[in-house]
């Protein structure tokens, strides 16, 4: 009878816990890791990447439909202001621009690392896999809510590399303010420029690249090295 009388209690506390923790702001290393795609999802069982960490090649729709509502975006806004502790500023305008983009053409992360200059010899040494997402370095990490598509990395001597490729609803000004300010609070000099459809961003051992999809979605290209 004793049981009986304390397994509402215990059902109640576990309740309440669970609404405590979706109340709660998602920690940004573990959303990087737990807002990768699954690859056992059904919409993604035709699209088999097994062989994507031996030629690393960017998958073919690496991700399920994903629609950005406007509290999704108003979300991942407020979840970027608490990752820095205060409101973010716009950054700088672009203080140049080319026609075209420095990743044009590149269609593997590998080449995507050496053409924004940070690969070098040490880009043919990436492992893919969703985690090298959350082994981001601190001041860079994935904005909040975005969604990966392909990561690759490694740690091995003198090749600290990261090359991460996502998307997010939120605009790239948006994106480019967050990792301005981010930059800036680590004492990591920035520099906003314009690479044909790229909104870019880049400082000494990094560079990303925003570039607004058909879909209305921003796709995030993020580099670094050393870091």
């Amino acid at each position: 009878m004793r049981i009986i009388l304390l397994a509402p209690l215990v059902l109640l506390a576990a309740c309440s816990g669970a609404e405590e923790a979706n109340n709660q702001p998602r920690d940004p290393v573990a959303a990087a890791a737990l807002d990768d795609p699954l690859m056992t999802d059904p919409d993604l069982t035709g699209q088999n990447q097994g062989n994507a960490a031996l030629h690393g090649g960017l998958p073919d729709g690496a991700m399920p439909p994903f629609k950005g509502s406007a509290e999704e975006i108003a979300a991942a806004k407020l979840e970027a202001e608490r990752l820095l502790g205060k409101p973010i500023p716009a950054a700088p305008e672009a203080g140049g621009s080319t026609k075209t983009s420095r990743l044009a053409g590149a269609a593997t992360m590998q080449a995507v690392a050496q053409a924004a200059g940070l690969g070098g010899d040490c880009a043919g040494k990436l492992e893919y896999s969703a985690i090298w997402a959350a082994r981001l370095p601190r001041p860079l990490p994935l904005y909040p809510r975005g969604h990966t598509q392909v990561a690759g990395g490694s740690d091995q001597a003198g090749c600290r590399l990261r090359a991460v490729r996502y998307v997010t609803p939120v605009d790239p000004g948006d994106v480019i303010a967050f990792y301005h300010a981010s930059a800036s609070a680590a004492k990591m000099p920035a520099t906003r420029s314009r690479e044909g459809e790229d909104e870019v961003l880049s400082g000494k051992g990094f560079a990303l690249f925003v570039r607004k999809r058909g879909d209305g979605l921003s796709e995030v290209d993020l580099v670094t090295s050393g870091l």
